[in-house]
Order: structure tokens, then sequence, then C-alpha cells
């Protein structure tokens, strides 16, 4: 392989970085909706009195969803501010929740049997209309707007930029991380918004400390300490919670440091990824490919009850001596299981799905009229 040959391969640090933000992601959801139930508090076993050293443990590995979700986002916003959104691929990644969701719903209600009325029929059906698979769905949406986020942002100055960064992240992090009201709370568009522009942010005035071994070291120590602060501060609230038998401590007061800190260790991670050397896996890329799929296969509402509640559900095994055995073993087996899928799609399906799209694109030049539409 030539050196020609190697620039234009796909830098393997940045696919291992999202096949291991899609690990935090999974074991994230492993524990939240397969142990906490987040999303049905009557199950919710987060409460003084009943933390046992596999629910404290899981607390301290589940916590990574805005993590993980973070670092995808910092890499679509570092390569695409000097980009272009490529009109075929977000067709692609549309037609793929489409194929997932139709798939999963047949197996759902087909082979589990799964209770359903016609509203939960349409609604899995059309899953991007009613928000399911919120990631990508939001991802999708977010796209279109890129072009002018793009411009918006390399117009204005160094500092202005960065004035506009440390507002974000006041009045969307830290005001409604102590319950205050600024319009944006809960907002994923508007996290999107955020993230992306940090990884823009990175890409427009960071390269030229990124390859600094003063810096590198730096932001590895930084990472370490809020790492460290995150896991301590769950650690903490947890002990306060029982001692002082307040459950909201336990449930809430857990997050709090959490989603203060997760943006910004993102973006540290993010960053030792970059400032690796470069190296090239075939493997890796072709895992880091999957990634999405890996999502949009396990975050889909009927997949969620089928693998935490149904196919050795977490909790049965929640009190084993072999727990944290069963959850490393469940959540690398999804992973591989569910991105072995994925590549089996792309390559029988979406191959030949692509060639037709281009040839339709080709003939109507599509990405000539978006750039048009996306361009002053």
């Amino acid at each position: 392989m030539t050196s020609n040959d190697r620039s234009q391969m796909r830098n393997s640090n940045i696919e291992l970085l999202r096949i291991i933000a899609m690990l935090i992601i999974v074991i994230h959801h492993f524990g939240n909706l397969g142990v906490f139930h987040l999303a049905d508090p009557s199950r919710n076993l987060l409460y003084a009195g009943n933390l046992s050293y596999q629910i404290v443990g899981t607390q301290l590995v589940c916590w990574g969803g805005i993590l993980g979700n973070s670092i995808f986002i910092l890499i679509t916003g570092y390569y695409l501010i000097k980009g272009h959104v490529n009109i075929k691929k977000i067709f692609l990644l549309l037609l793929a929740m489409f194929f997932y969701s139709w798939c999963i719903e047949g197996i759902a209600y087909g082979i589990f049997t799964l209770p359903h009325t016609m509203k939960d029929v349409i609604e899995q059906s059309i899953p991007i209309w009613f928000g399911k698979n919120w990631f990508v769905s939001c991802y999708i949406i977010f796209s279109f707007f890129i072009p002018f986020i793009n411009e918006s942002l390399t117009l204005i100055s160094k500092e202005t930029y960065k004035r506009f960064l440390i507002l974000m992240y006041i009045f969307y992090v830290c005001i409604p991380c102590f319950l205050g009201n600024t319009f944006m709370n809960h907002s994923n568009f508007v996290f999107f918004c955020f993230v992306y522009a940090i990884g823009g942010y990175i890409r427009l005035y960071g390269r030229k400390f990124l390859f600094l071994p003063r810096f590198h070291k730096s932001i590895c120590k930084i990472g370490i300490i809020l790492l460290a602060i995150i896991l301590l501060s769950i650690l903490f609230f947890d002990i306060a919670g029982t001692l002082l038998n307040i459950n909201l401590l336990i449930r809430y007061g857990t997050h709090l440091l959490v989603i203060l800190l997760s943006i910004p260790l993102a973006v540290c991670i993010f960053i030792y990824f970059l400032a690796r050397k470069k190296f090239y896996s075939r493997v890796l890329n072709v895992l880091g490919s999957a990634t999405l799929g890996v999502y949009l296969i396990h975050e889909n509402d009927l997949m969620r009850i089928i693998i935490w509640d149904k196919i050795f559900p977490n909790v049965d095994f929640l009190h084993s001596d072999w727990y944290f055995l069963f959850y490393l073993l469940k959540v690398f087996t999804i992973f591989i299981l569910f991105s072995f899928i994925d590549v089996l799609r792309k390559k029988y399906l979406e191959s030949y799905v692509s060639r037709w799209l281009s040839k339709v694109l080709k003939n109507i030049d599509l990405q000539k009229v978006w750039l048009k539409l996306t361009q002053s």
C-alpha cells in the first residue's frame, strides 16, 4: 500500500473511537433501560436500603449516554464544518432506519407477541415522524441545517465563537442542571447544535495545538480528573442518600456532575484520539461503519424490551455473583451480533440501493439542487 493510498483511507483512530462510543451507549442502555428502567419509574430500583454492590457498580459504569452521543456529534462537527452534507448518505440512513423498524416490528409483534395497538404499529412504522430512534432521527433533521450553521460559525471571529460556546454551556448545561428554565432544557436539537459547534471550533482553531506533546498530556490529565470527579460524585450521592434516607439524592443527585461534565470529558477523549498517530485497520473501519446500525437496532423501542427484559432479563442476574461477567458478555454480544447484521445489510442490501440511488440522484442532480438550496 502506497503512502497516497493510506492518506485516502479513513483514520482508524476515529473508527475505534466510534466503536468505543457505541459500546459506552450500549453499556448505558443496559443499566438505565434494563436494570433501573428509568422509562418506568414504578420499576426503579434506586432507593435507600437497596444499594447492593451490583447496583452501585451498574451506576458507576452506565452513566455514559451523554458522553457517547457527544463523541459522535463531535466527530461530525470536526469533519463537516469545512465539508458538506452528502444527501445520498442521509437517504441511506433514513432507509436503514425504516428497514430495521419494520423488521423489528415483525419480530416483536409476530414472534414475541408483544401487546400493541394500531397506534403503536403506526408509530413504529414511521419512526422519524414520531421521534423514535431519537439520535439518528435528530441527526437526519439536523443535517439539513448544517450548511447554514457552517456558514454562521465560519463567518464569526474566534473570540465571538468562543463566547458563543461558553454561553451555550451556561444556558444549555449549567442552569438547567440546577432546575433553571432557559427554554433549551432537554432539547435534542440544541444539544446537536452545541456539540457540533465544539467539534467545528476544534477543527477551525484547535488543530495547531492538537499534536503538541504538552497539550496532549494536559488533555489526558484533564480527562482523567473529570472521569474521577464523575465516579466519586456518584459514590458521594449514594452514600449521602443512604445515610440521610433521601431517595432523590440517589436517583437524581448522582446525575448532577454527569450532566455537567460529560461534554467536557467527551471533548478530552475526542482530542486524545484525534491527536494519536494515525493507523489503518480494515476490521476497525468496517466495525466503525456499523455503529449507527447497532444503535438503530438495539435502541429501537421494541428491541429494548426484547434484549433487556425478554432474552436473559438483566434483573434476573442482578443479585448474582456473576452479574458483572453477564453484563460484559451481554453488552459485547449485542454489539458484535448487531454489527454483524449491519455489515450484512450494507453488503447485500445497501450496496445495491446505493448504486440505484446514485443513478437516480445523477439523473435528477438532487445533490446539485441540495447545494443550491443550502448555499447563499
